[in-house]
């Protein structure tokens, strides 16, 4: 990945707003294309681009850089595939651009909720864009169309994942009328801009904070936005979390676990989110509690709870011995500590075999796959969230919580503000091991 720093310097590589394209999604894609690469490529599972080295006519090499195609493949050999897109009759707006085969372009699509709901709204119809064509060719197709519209036109699309390198993302950033971010200011729960465009929704404040609805408390984590991190928190947003647990400690507050606790009396939100998602829970609040929770946002908590106590240098969190009994070899010891795309290709498939023994409940077994994995470098989220699932099912604590560490050693070397999403998500996971080593301790 330091090759990719170099070109893009500390400019982070725009993304579609959605925290479900995750790393072995990213790394299939690296794999396909890997194995047809025309000529020598540097590739970045992460970032989903290629880096291509070429020579030219005058035999001198020459750098190229593009987004990997964003459908994968199923192997199959026939030649009536498609590529097609749905659109508004009135505005001729282009809402989804998909490929397949038969009846596909007319079928009801489970997984493109958004989509499905302006089908059912407005009068729509769809059309091709190109027909009787390979798998691989109605991949590069649906690829170059969806391009198109995101760098030649104004219309929204509802496709969950887009190529990188283009001018525009899709419709699931903040709306247009969604007031910007501010360093230290409370944000708003936000429609995105298909919400907004199609279907009337509006940004949303939180609720206006009160004191005495601080005594059970639960953080919401979920969608956590890396503009939020940078902008709001200043890139620290570890020391305001830390900060408000220890204030809420020292207000005799309670820290819940679940969001629909019969005590709760608040929920904190760690980062924006969907006004959708915010009515959701409540509607779900209202069904199992009878009632809708007061949510506030981590700032508002953070200031009134300062302002109330006072600036802290730190709070005592006495925490039993972490003792972890393993073979992992050091980290100065892994194999292809400083080649990424080596220790991807050498490590990746232990990873794989090892996450389907955890998933047959071999945990034993897949731990000494994941140890192999790790040793010959393959350094993901996914490979420590795999060790941390099968240490929690063998109730062995110390070892999550040392993986833990150690994953959240690695993410922050990197120095990237898009790791910060997960840091907090492996932090939330060492919370609940300690919590649960300590109660198996009693």
């Amino acid at each position: 990945m330091g090759f990719l720093r170099k070109i893009f310097g500390n400019k982070e590589p725009q993304k579609p707003n959605d925290n479900e394209k995750n790393f072995e999604d990213m790394g299939k894609l690296l794999k396909r294309e890997k194995e047809n690469k025309p000529h020598k490529s540097t590739y970045d599972g992460s970032l989903g681009v290629s880096i291509n080295l070429s020579p030219d006519e005058n035999g001198n090499n020459r750098f190229s850089i593009s987004s990997l195609p964003v459908g994968v493949s199923t192997g199959s050999t026939a030649t009536d595939f498609y590529v097609y897109e749905w659109f508004i009759k009135d505005t001729g707006e282009v809402f989804y651009v998909g490929k397949g085969r038969g009846n596909r372009y007319k079928e009801f699509h489970e997984r493109a909720y958004e989509a499905e709901k302006i089908r059912k709204m407005y009068d729509t119809d769809s059309r091709f864009v190109g027909t009787g064509l390979t798998e691989e060719q109605a991949i590069e197709l649906e690829d170059r169309e969806m391009k198109r519209i995101l760098n030649e036109t104004n219309d929204r699309l509802t496709n969950r994942i887009i190529p990188l390198l283009t001018k525009r993302n899709n419709g699931y950033n903040r709306s247009p009328s969604t007031p910007k971010l501010q360093f230290e200011t409370v944000p708003y729960l936000y429609a995105s801009e298909i919400e907004e465009h199609y279907f009337g929704s509006k940004f949303r404040p939180f609720d206006e904070i009160k004191y005495e609805n601080l005594k059970s408390v639960v953080y919401i984590t979920r969608n956590v936005q890396v503009d939020d991190i940078s902008i709001i928190y200043g890139g620290r947003l570890e020391k305001y979390q830390s900060d408000t647990k220890s204030l809420l400690s020292i207000n005799g507050s309670k820290i819940l676990n679940s969001k629909y606790a019969k005590s709760v009396t608040a929920w904190i939100y760690i980062s924006c989110d969907y006004v959708t998602n915010y009515e959701l829970d409540q509607g779900q609040a209202i069904e199992k509690l009878g009632r809708n929770i007061p949510t506030y946002h981590l700032i508002d908590v953070w200031k009134l709870l300062k302002e109330k106590f006072g600036e802290i240098e730190a709070v005592s969190m006495e925490e039993i011995p972490i003792i972890p009994i393993h073979n992992r070899v050091p980290l100065k010891d892994i194999k292809n500590l400083r080649n990424w795309e080596k220790g991807f290709d050498e490590g990746m498939p232990y990873w794989e075999e090892g996450d389907k023994e955890r998933k047959a409940s071999n945990f034993e077994r897949s731990i000494e796959l994941f140890d192999k994995a790790r040793y010959n470098g393959y350094n993901a989220p996914a490979l420590y969230r795999s060790y941390a699932m099968a240490y929690r099912k063998l109730k062995d604590y110390d070892n999550e919580i040392a993986i833990i560490d150690e994953a959240i050693e690695r993410l922050r070397s990197e120095k990237l503000t898009v790791n910060q999403p997960r840091i907090v998500e492996f932090k939330e996971r060492r919370a609940k091991a300690l919590a649960l080593k300590q109660q198996l301790n009693r």
